[in-house]
């Protein structure tokens, strides 16, 4: 994928390039590959799949990953102009940038795989090919379109390249967009191999893994462990050994990584890049929330009286993903230690380590893939799925055991204990997700999904100008202060608006959602 990169960028130009000798009568649009003209063989078929994979990369700051941890309980970005604080504090409204960059994103990944498909049908290439290529084409439409039914709810389902004449579409019902995901979903899994032809590409596993994930958002929980089972079983996926490497370049396509988006130096991370914004920018915040919500080492909550939890030593003995994740008051980041104070723009006092490369050459430029699912996230979909169902059995113990293990943290039967009920495994779970996928974009989603009205709450962190003495840290005294305010908006609930922009032209087909 990162070789088909370059060679697309090569291929555009000499195209614009050899397009100049034509005739200039030659009506054959001379700025822009055309259907017509392309899909000639099997590399520029290709070529073309590879332009579908392509919109899938956030095309706007607030469709950053991490952007999205600040949409949550799990972070905090002050700058307005980066989106997420009005999506956090429940601000938005219909002209918001959020809401239209995500929108259009999705669009254009459907938009760009539906031209794949009418084209892919007449290019000459073999049987195989052309059903591998099929395969992951609805994939990835299927992946946008599970993404706009979770945020927008009924939205315009466009399975055919539209004419301007059928280009005023309206909204279709959620439920029957959703047949259309799994169908998409299906008709992939049929088709597509364990393993990817070249890393980056959609695979069975991305597939099912996918398929289990909208299955779950939907409460469809038999199915969705069904799904999540079925991606176990493959034997392909297993996980890294370490959780600090995980999310670092030298480790890139490890068996951890079910779908990740591939960057190189000819394609590198769309501004603006995660070493700058999250090394250099002081815009990125981790609340004392997430922060507390880490265990101690003994497995027991900072909370609880028994876990040897020091509040003017918070940092001692606590869940090894705390350090992995988050860059704390007095630690190290490359090769300069986190002084809060220093930073008037970090008002919680701590900021993200996970995907930040400190010390690069260049901090506009990052390469560094970006894992959207892997491995941990299947077992702990299984696991969530299970309890929904309404299953305590032992198999949702060592799947969450499993995902403790690689960290060295306890067993839940030997800190929680056993014969637990829904509602305390349902608890263990949704706690475990937290940790383990920190700033991986993950938790917003979350709190879509299990509309749970307490994590919408006022923003905590720490106050730093009782961390401000640099040369004595053993003079800090650590206490929390409220930095934002946030508050559930019941009339919106946990829609996103409808884009204006769209509304505007196409105003009798595309009502509103409910408080916008």
């Amino acid at each position: 994928m990162k070789i088909l990169n370059r060679i697309i960028t090569i291929f555009i130009a000499s195209a614009v390039l050899f397009g100049c000798a034509e005739d200039l009568l030659d009506k054959t649009p001379k700025d822009a590959l055309s259907p017509v003209t392309f899909f000639q063989n099997e590399t520029q078929t290709l070529m073309a799949l590879v332009g579908v994979y392509n919109a899938i990369q956030p095309n706007a700051t607030p469709t950053h990953f991490y952007q999205f941890e600040f949409m949550s309980d799990n972070g905090y970005c002050q700058a307005a102009w980066q989106g997420s604080n009005e999506v956090g504090s429940w601000s938005t409204n219909s002209t918001s940038w959020a809401p239209y960059a995500k929108w259009t994103l999705d669009y254009a990944i459907i938009s760009r795989a539906n031209e794949f498909m009418q084209n892919l049908e007449n290019a000459p290439v073999s049987d195989d090919v052309k059903s591998q290529m099929m395969g992951e084409a609805k994939f990835l439409r299927a992946y946008a379109y599970s993404d706009l039914i979770t945020y927008f709810g009924d939205v315009p389902l466009i399975t055919s390249v539209q004419t301007l004449e059928d280009a005023y579409v309206s909204r279709d019902a959620k439920s029957d967009v959703l047949t259309q995901i799994l169908k998409d979903f299906d008709d992939a899994i049929a088709v597509l191999s364990p393993t990817a032809s070249s890393p980056g590409r959609a695979t069975k596993g991305a597939a099912l893994a996918y398929k289990a994930k909208i299955l779950l958002f939907n409460e469809q929980w038999a199915e969705a462990a069904i799904a999540a089972k079925q991606v176990i079983d493959l034997d392909v996926y297993d996980f890294f050994h370490d959780y600090v490497g995980l999310f670092e370049e030298a480790n890139e396509n490890n068996e951890e990584v079910i779908f990740d988006i591939q960057y190189t130096t000819s394609q590198t991370q769309p501004w603006p890049a995660e070493p700058f914004v999250l090394g250099t920018w002081q815009t990125s915040n981790i609340t004392a929330d997430m922060i507390n919500s880490y265990y101690m080492t003994n497995g027991l909550p900072i909370t609880d009286a028994a876990s040897g939890y020091d509040e003017q030593d918070p940092f001692t003995n606590r869940d090894p993903r705390l350090d992995a994740t988050v860059v704390l008051p007095g630690t190290m980041y490359g090769e300069a230690t986190f002084i809060p104070a220093s930073y008037a723009e970090y008002p919680c006092g701590a900021k993200p380590r996970k995907y930040a490369e400190y010390g690069v050459a260049d901090v506009n430029i990052s390469t560094l893939n970006t894992i959207l699912m892997r491995y941990a996230d299947v077992c702990l979909m299984r696991a969530e799925a299970l309890i929904e169902s309404g299953s305590t059995d032992q198999e949702i113990y060592d799947l969450i055991d499993d995902v403790r293990a690689r960290v060295g943290m306890p067993t839940v039967e030997s800190v929680e204990g056993t014969g637990l009920s829904q509602d305390e495994l349902r608890e263990i779970v949704r706690h475990e997700r937290r940790v383990e996928f920190c700033m991986e974009g993950t938790r917003y989603g979350d709190m879509l999904r299990w509309k749970d009205e307490s994590l919408v709450h006022d923003v905590y962190g720490y106050d730093k100008s009782k961390l401000s003495d640099p040369a004595d840290p053993a003079k800090w005294v650590f206490s929390q202060i409220k930095i934002a305010p946030r508050t559930f908006n019941a009339a919106k609930g946990w829609l996103w608006p409808i884009p204006q922009a769209d509304i505007d032209i196409n105003e009798n087909l595309l009502p509103q959602n409910s408080g916008y």
